[in-house]
């Protein structure tokens, strides 16, 4: 949430972690949820000036350095993300795959014996 270009800028990240912000997933829902919102709106420019005012949607989404993404875009990255997640997961779970010990089925005769003797008992409660 940090280095999603909201809170501390792209130019102002460190360099060893300036990868962060391109595989935040809540960046990107921002992005594209601003996208959708935004894209092809036009405001109502009377009233008493207040600074510079966006007539446009897309205005309003250049200012916060999104003009050039669309929602295609959005949800491409979001796949990217969500693709690699999981193949890192496959691979985790396949390299480190899980050592069981071996069950072994018991043998005929300690099962006959077995049961021969919980019916002796079963006679001998009657």
């Amino acid at each position: 949430i940090i280095f999603d270009g909201k809170n501390i800028s792209e130019e102002n990240t460190p360099r060893l972690l300036r990868w962060i912000p391109k595989v935040g997933l809540i960046r990107w829902a921002f992005e594209g949820l601003a996208i959708n919102e935004f894209e092809g709106l036009t405001f109502g420019t009377s009233g008493p000036p207040r600074g510079p005012v966006a007539k446009t949607g897309r205005q309003a989404l250049e200012r916060f350095g999104l003009g050039s993404r669309t929602i295609n875009d959005v949800v491409r990255a979001q796949l990217n993300i969500v693709g690699a997640c999981w193949f890192l997961s496959w691979m985790g779970l396949t390299l480190t795959s899980q050592k069981f010990q071996v069950m072994k089925s018991p043998s005929s005769k300690k099962t006959r014996a077995s049961a021969e003797s919980t019916e002796t008992e079963d006679e001998n409660a009657d």
